[in-house]
């Protein structure tokens, strides 16, 4: 089984790129840490299937709460409906793969959309996000490698609908 994530970067990734997960590029993970026996391409697919139904999403970063088992992890909350469907959406969309969560209790009704500090910097409350491309990453790529690396991109391509 591989590992993988699906995120909403605050800045586009580029597939083949590589992170320590202190080093992460800012982002809203909107699949949590999953395994399954389905390929790359095929979660690809997947993922490129609800990018093309969704439209970029603008939110704003809400307030400052420290997450982790021993809640010394600083993130910035980001409450959004749009970023919640999102999330269900993908839960539908994998189901066909029977995804294997890492934290169950982090995804449905227990998902909380969040943006986590590194050190390449925190978001700030009201900071406004403009959110428009998907990231396929694999956290345990080939052994040895150690960093998760981004193995797919993909737009958020729908026109938002009008008022």
């Amino acid at each position: 089984m591989h590992r993988f994530a699906i995120v909403l970067p605050l800045e586009p990734m580029a597939v083949g790129e590589r992170y320590a997960v202190r080093d992460w590029p800012l982002h809203i993970t909107v699949m949590p840490v999953f395994a399954t026996w389905a390929s790359r391409a095929q979660l690809a697919a997947g993922m490129g299937e609800v990018a093309a139904r969704t439209a970029p999403i603008d939110a704003a970063a809400g307030p400052a709460e420290l997450f982790g088992p021993r809640h010394d992890t600083p993130v910035a909350l980001v409450d959004s409906p749009a970023i919640r469907a999102l999330h269900r959406s993908f839960i539908d969309a994998l189901d066909l793969h029977v995804p294997t969560f890492h934290r169950p209790d982090f995804t449905g009704d227990g998902f909380r959309a969040h943006i986590t500090a590194t050190r390449r910097g925190a978001a700030e409350e009201g900071q406004p996000l403009h959110l428009a491309q998907l990231a396929l990453v694999d956290m345990h790529p080939e052994p040895g490698q150690g960093r998760p690396a981004v193995v797919a991109v993909a737009a958020l391509d729908v026109e938002p609908k009008g008022p």
